[in-house]
């Protein structure tokens, strides 16, 4: 298992983008995206960005990474935003220990549902099995959203509250 970070700050930046870049999933304008987030949550600070992040490191490198924040129209949801793993090191289960941290700090904080919204392109059929094989409901598919053939689809899962154990970031 790799160690969890939640120290996340500007020089994580390259880092990300390796990660993203190294699993060919992600069109340039949502890796310039993803690292925007990341500009906010370091200038304004997470709680206030609404953007909360962690880190995963193995072997001293940052290997891995999860975006998440509450959803500003509701008063339970919560939202992941980026899940990705450096594709050299996708079979060592990084992405379920970064979801079940994800999941964790979304319940500590009074998150009742966790969304995830991911493409419909044959490519992202491991992504699809991944988030079943999670716990996660596919509950919505939007056909030809992103472009031709390529559907979202949305998923969710209920979360069980650990109230008593309070995440801080």
């Amino acid at each position: 298992m790799g160690e969890i970070s939640y120290n996340i700050n500007i020089g994580d930046r390259i880092a990300f983008k390796t990660i993203l870049e190294s699993s060919s999933f992600f069109y340039d304008f949502e890796v310039e995206l993803a690292l925007s987030l990341l500009d906010e949550a370091v200038e304004k600070g997470q709680e206030e960005s609404g953007y909360f992040w962690i880190k995963l490191i193995d072997d001293e490198k940052v290997v891995g990474f999860a975006n998440f924040g509450p959803n500003p129209c509701s008063t339970h949801s919560w939202e992941l935003y980026w899940l990705a793993v450096h594709e050299k090191v996708r079979n060592k289960h990084y992405g379920k220990q970064l979801l079940a941290e994800v999941e964790k700090i979304v319940a500590d904080k009074g998150g009742k549902f966790l969304w995830i919204e991911t493409a419909g392109r044959s490519l992202y059929e491991p992504t699809r099995h991944f988030y079943l094989n999670n716990g996660y409901d596919l509950v919505v598919t939007l056909e030809e959203f992103y472009g031709p053939g390529d559907a979202k689809l949305i998923f969710r899962k209920e979360l069980v509250s650990n109230v008593s154990k309070k995440t801080k970031l």
